[in-house]
């Protein structure tokens, strides 16, 4: 039996980068086993789908109160995965309000937590660079500044490129 990934990807953009990630993860290691909160790519990458991530996919306020019941539940689910399935390494991508709320739930359980495509703490909500160095083994960023930015917080960072920009693909482990 290989090691157990969770990932965690809220958003259609997410979906697409955690399937890539998926191929090139499973591409250097068959044995490995996926299950998410994500969408069709995801499903399509092989990965098995504990959650359409379309339920939990919001923006602004009102979104979130009209989708508050499915968020509470996704993020109970992926609590219980946690506890039960008790994966090698959680994969979060994009998507913060959620993810890091789940990121802190890892943490407690012993966890590692890899962040693949940073929150944008540079343009707002720069506080959640706490929560991100308390609860985060590794940022793994598409831009060299980001890259920077997270070596000058003490965040252990891994900068891979952007793969729509020049084709790479992201499978670096904590």
């Amino acid at each position: 039996m290989g090691k157990r990934v969770f990932i965690i990807a809220g958003e259609a953009s997410g979906d697409v980068h955690g399937a890539n990630l998926v191929k090139a993860m499973a591409a250097q290691d068959p044995c490995l086993s996926f299950q998410a909160v994500g969408g069709r790519e995801l499903r399509e990458a092989g990965v098995q789908l504990l959650w359409d991530a379309a339920e939990v996919a919001v923006v602004g306020l009102l979104e979130v109160a009209r989708h508050l019941v499915a968020i509470t539940r996704a993020f109970r689910l992926a609590v219980h995965t946690l506890r039960t399935w008790e994966p090698h390494l959680l994969i979060l991508i994009d998507y913060p309000d959620f993810n890091l709320l789940v990121a802190r739930q890892a943490k407690r359980l012993g966890i590692p937590v890899m962040y693949y495509i940073s929150p944008q703490v540079w343009a707002w909500r720069s506080g959640r660079m706490k929560t991100i160095r308390r609860c985060v083994d590794r940022m793994v960023v598409l831009f060299p500044f980001e890259e920077t930015l997270y070596r000058e917080a003490d965040v252990p960072v891994s900068f891979v490129g952007h793969p729509f920009i020049d084709g790479s693909s992201a499978a670096v482990w904590v």
